[in-house]
């Protein structure tokens, strides 16, 4: 785990490890208090942790094993305080291709929040998880959401800016 200043970052959190269910309430935590003294906005900070959460909830339950990865920044940015979560794990090839699906489909939604309203919908009939996470993220956190695929491992990568507390 490293924890700290990192270049323009002015915080991050990056974490190797071997996924459990039981870390993710003080993960999160973690994240909550990194991010506590430079987030002005209660509501931003609720959505940011969302974004967290959903993504190691997945990290959880979709890694095939193995180490995965956690990394979360607050950076200054152009247009103000940039806050980047980025996941990595290994999938099995069919949850790949699923997860690829479905970020294919949120990408191209007009409208976020109806998409999400209608995977609700179709989430009734699946027996193996919601596959609601990521669509949360984005309806609900309203953070830019980008992945990528690269050798058996998917890569999430969320951002968004938000309000910086003013210097005391």
């Amino acid at each position: 785990m490293t924890l700290g200043s990192n270049g323009g970052a002015r915080v991050s959190l990056t974490l190797s490890f071997e996924p459990l269910a039981e870390q993710i309430a003080s993960l999160r935590g973690a994240v909550s208090d990194l991010c506590a003294p430079h987030v002005a906005d209660a509501d931003e900070l609720s959505r940011l942790l969302l974004a967290a959460h959903e993504l190691l909830e997945n990290i959880v339950k979709y890694s095939s094993g193995g180490t995965a990865e956690f990394h979360f920044a607050l950076e200054d940015g152009e247009r103000g305080l940039c806050a980047r979560l980025r996941t990595k794990n290994r999938a099995h090839p069919e949850r790949l291709a699923d997860t690829q699906r479905r970020l294919d489909a949120l990408a191209a939604a007009k409208d976020k929040v109806a998409h999400y309203d209608e995977m609700i919908r179709e989430s009734a009939a699946r027996r193996d998880g919601s596959g609601l996470g990521l669509a949360r993220i984005l309806a609900e956190s309203e953070m830019d959401l980008r992945y990528s695929i690269e050798q058996g491992a998917l890569i999430i990568i969320a951002e968004i800016t938000i309000s910086e507390r003013a210097p005391s």
